[in-house]
This record gives structure tokens, C-alpha cells and sequence, in this order.
């Protein structure tokens, strides 16, 4: 056994076996439409899965001013050849609970990182599993929408699973998209109460 320990230590030091080094997440090249790079680093290091090195892609379109109506978000997170995660986020029409539950669950990638989301406490809707999670965020009041109110919804899916539990996972995608929508609502110049931590 010792035998086999030191021939594979000295087959790794020499670089004669596949291992793969742990790439580092640099709170620097986090996407920063995910939010405060302190928090979100320790929750993507316990949500993705490890790769030698990792990627961060962002694109906005940012609303101008109180008027406008559009602001989109996205970061794209990869690693290995393949994207790992995604969050989006969008101002869109106030709308019932249930229909922007069916239209969020339709914006994953995978199906099946939808099939088992519960509720949790935030905005005026939000759903998990242990693949995604969402978030309704009241955001403002123009004359155009019925009402007048558009919201945020900002999601989170994660394609690719790190090595922590189902349930453990779920909590680090809720604390991910709870700080993305804190972010999101701020930069998106909203002004009515966000209900994320309430």
C-alpha cells in the first residue's frame, strides 16, 4: 500500500497521471450581476463541481432611467469544456404567482432541474430545487403595465453539480439568487420594497 501511495505521488509530481489541479474562483472575474464577489465565491466553490479552471461570461442591458422599462441580466459560469451555471435575470409585467411559475420553469435549459421546486419566502413568489432557483421581485410602477407594476425575475440553474447533497445544494442556489436579486434590484433602479429577505 505505502508502495502504491508514493508511486502514485511521484507519478503526480511528475505529471505522468491525469490529475486534474483544482482551478481557484477569483472573486475578481465573478460576474458581478451575481453580486458582492465575497458571498457569491464561497457559495459557487460549494455548488460547482471542480475544474481545473472556470470561466465567468456576463451581458446586460441596463434600464436608463425610471421610465424605461427593460433591464436584462445574464452570467454565464463555466468550467471543463462545459457551462455549469446560469442566472438571468429580466424586468418583465406584474403577473398571479402561479403563471410566472409556469413561465420561469419554462426558462431552464433542463426540464428536469424544474420537475421538484418548492416554495421559499422572498419577493412575491420564489421556487427551488436543487438544480434551480427563483425569485419575483416587485420593482416599480409605470403607467404601461395593467396596475402599473413590472417586476424582476432573476433565476439560477445550475447544469453541472458540485459534490454537496440535494438539500445543501438547494440552500446555495437560494443564497445565490437571493444576492443576485438584492444586486439586480438596486442596479435596476427599482424603488418599491424589494421583499427578498422578509
Amino acid at each position: 500500500m505505502v508502495v502504491l501511495t508514493l508511486a502514485a505521488g511521484l507519478l503526480y509530481a511528475y505529471k505522468l497521471l491525469p490529475f486534474t489541479e483544482k482551478g481557484e474562483i477569483e472573486a475578481g472575474e465573478v460576474c458581478s450581476s451575481l453580486g458582492p464577489s465575497s458571498s457569491v465565491v464561497n457559495a459557487l466553490k460549494k455548488v460547482l463541481p471542480e475544474e481545473s479552471s472556470y470561466s465567468f461570461d456576463e451581458n446586460a442591458r441596463l434600464r436608463v432611467d425610471v421610465t424605461d422599462t427593460t433591464y436584462e441580466s445574464s452570467c454565464f459560469v463555466s468550467g471543463g469544456g462545459k457551462q455549469l451555471l446560469v442566472m438571468e435575470a429580466r424586468m418583465m409585467e406584474d403577473e398571479p404567482a402561479e403563471s410566472w411559475t409556469q413561465w420561469v420553469k419554462g426558462t431552464a435549459a433542463n426540464e428536469t432541474s424544474t420537475k421538484s421546486v418548492t416554495p421559499f419566502t422572498a419577493g412575491e413568489k420564489a421556487v427551488a430545487s436543487s438544480r434551480f432557483a427563483a425569485i419575483f421581485v416587485p420593482c416599480t410602477s409605470v403607467g404601461k403595465a395593467p396596475g402599473g407594476q413590472y417586476n424582476l425575475s432573476v433565476s439560477t440553474e445550475l447544469k453541472q453539480a458540485g459534490n454537496v447533497g440535494d438539500a445543501a445544494m438547494r440552500d446555495e442556489l437560494i443564497k445565490l439568487t437571493r444576492t443576485a436579486s438584492s444586486h439586480t434590484h438596486a442596479k435596476a433602479k427599482c424603488d418599491m420594497k424589494s421583499q427578498i429577505n422578509d
